[in-house]
């Protein structure tokens, strides 16, 4: 008799789903804009003596007390049903299956409810290593903590769901998200490069709908919310890939999914050196072709900064388009001059070498073989500076409607040169060559620092493939700077204190046109008194 009521409750619940794929169907291919629905469970995970996230706090490579700024760290396992879509034709989206997900969410926010600002930083964890990165965190968490946001980073890919089981088995062991029985499948063969690793039996196409009821929680009365209180602002951000989970949400979703009076669920955008392709929809689906309007970040009807590194532009030539102030294309683009996708900075926040093992079964390493030039000092540029800067614009422009600054674009001596398609290889691509330089060798145009301005160094944004026939992706990732000679340095600036005055009357300028916060000025201005120049 059981067998009986179970194979009726599945075939209800068989009926349901398709009900429900049918609707959303029927809803996105009419371009009506639907609510947000919420997670079905959501589950504290302790940490123990014997049990902890992984990239908590305490356990990154440099660790962080939480407790000294007045923040706390919890974890949550978050399950609910997702659907996967298809993009058929123009912006409008299809439903091609549901299916259940388990995934977790690593929350940090103020210890006291009174000085929380109401502002949730939702960030896709970096899968490309491959586990759960904290990128946006590890750059602007002194800024975070400082303005009292709540951040929260998700996992969001089948394969960092596999480290962090290899990690802690008994803590991660129900995370899954697995492809949909009823959905598109496809041979490994078939699974496009750019939802790579994964295995058909994953669906990396779930994670539209988990951001949704994420961010849904976040802004809900539910006890369930581990915020305490509804957020009043949602803000998305990503590096690098999770970049382009930001970029694809606001593209296609941004302006359709809601709240119950009809907002847009996420109220801004700000994420870095996304590819210059949109992440698939689902692992199966086609890349769009090069030129496809579908490649460019549309209007989702609230602010989005988009920020490039300089040595981010060789792949991504393709995806400039124009600033906009227009309702509801309200848009910003910066390349940042001297910067590398990659820093040190960040690093520092990511899990300790020892989690890293565990989780990966290998120790962290950077194969820099193929890379050219070689015996160069790695960057250090400070890119952080300009996100803070950033955040803080972006959450003017989204309370008090004041747009965020404009930034001139970097100066490329021939566009023609730059790879304008959307292959992976960027090989053809000298950072090193292809910008206009100043009489220092810096970049010229972009976002501008005291660090490019009253410079100490020679900044490139990344390395090249030592052999243009077997290029490595990896080159492009990596920065490098070369430090001034003694008598370079007493010609630009003959004494210490005129060196320090330049950096400071750059540093104010750029803070009153705001590119820096008060904070980083004043630590940057410290930083050149400190300085051993000339």
């Amino acid at each position: 008799m059981n067998s009986v009521k179970d194979q009726y409750h599945r075939a209800c619940r068989q009926v349901l789903t398709v009900l429900q794929v049918m609707a959303g169907l029927l809803l996105s291919s009419q371009g009506y804009a639907e609510q947000a629905s919420m997670p079905e469970t959501v589950e504290h995970l302790a940490a123990t003596a014997t049990s902890h996230p992984f990239s908590a706090a305490d356990h990154q490579q440099q660790p962080l007390a939480l407790a000294d700024y007045g923040y706390v760290e919890e974890e949550y396992l978050v399950s609910g049903n997702a659907r996967v879509f298809d993009l058929p034709t123009g912006f409008g989206y299809t439903v091609l299956a549901q299916g259940p997900y388990t995934t977790r969410i690593l929350v940090r926010r103020p210890g006291s409810d009174s000085e929380f600002s109401g502002i949730a930083i939702v960030e896709s964890l970096n899968p490309s290593s491959p586990v759960d990165l904290p990128v946006m965190w590890a750059e602007s968490y002194r800024q975070f903590m400082a303005d009292g946001h709540a951040w929260i980073g998700l996992t969001i890919k089948p394969n960092t769901i596999k480290s962090l089981q290899r990690f802690d088995p008994a803590r991660y062991g129900t995370l899954a998200m697995p492809h949909p029985t009823a959905g598109p499948g496809c041979s490994p063969g078939q699974i496009n490069p750019w939802s790579q690793p994964t295995t058909p039996a994953d669906e990396t196409g779930l994670a539209w709908d988990i951001l949704s009821q994420v961010g849904a929680l976040l802004k809900s009365h539910s006890t369930d919310n581990p915020l305490n209180r509804p957020a009043e602002r949602l803000f998305m951000t990503g590096q690098s890939q999770t970049a382009g989970y930001s970029r694809t949400y606001a593209t296609f979703f941004g302006a359709d999914i809601t709240e119950a009076d009809g907002t847009p669920l996420y109220d801004a955008y700000l994420y870095s050196g996304s590819p210059p392709w949109q992440v698939p929809i689902h692992q199966c689906a086609a890349g769009f072709a090069a030129g496809d309007p579908r490649l460019l970040t549309s209007a989702p009807g609230v602010p989005v900064i988009e920020l490039f590194a300089e040595g981010d532009i060789g792949t991504n030539i393709a995806t400039r388009r124009p600033d906009s102030d227009q309702t509801p294309d309200l848009f910003r683009r910066y390349e940042v001059a001297g910067a590398s996708h990659v820093e040190p900075w960040e690093q520092l926040s990511f899990a300790s070498e020892e989690d890293m093992l565990r989780a990966t079964g290998q120790a962290s390493a950077i194969n820099e073989a193929n890379c050219v030039p070689k015996d160069v000092e790695a960057s250090d540029f400070p890119i952080r500076y300009v996100f803070n800067a950033a955040w803080r614009n972006l959450e003017r422009w989204v309370s008090q409607g004041v747009p965020a600054p404009k930034a001139e674009r970097l100066q490329l001596i021939d566009p023609d040169t730059v790879n304008p398609g959307l292959v992976r290889e960027a090989s053809s691509f000298s950072p090193a060559q292809a910008f206009v330089k100043d009489a220092n060798g810096n970049a010229v145009g972009g976002v501008r620092t005291p660090f490019v301005d009253v410079p100490t160094a020679r900044w490139v944004g990344a390395k090249q493939a030592a052999d243009s026939a077997t290029p490595d992706f990896g080159c492009i990732f990596e920065g490098y700077k070369i430090a001034f000679s003694r008598e370079k340095l007493r010609a630009l600036y003959p004494t210490h204190p005129d060196y320090v005055e330049k950096v400071a009357r750059s540093a104010q300028a750029l803070e009153a046109q705001g590119w820096l916060t008060a904070m980083d000025r004043a630590e940057i201005i410290v930083e050149a008194q400190a300085a051993d120049v000339p």
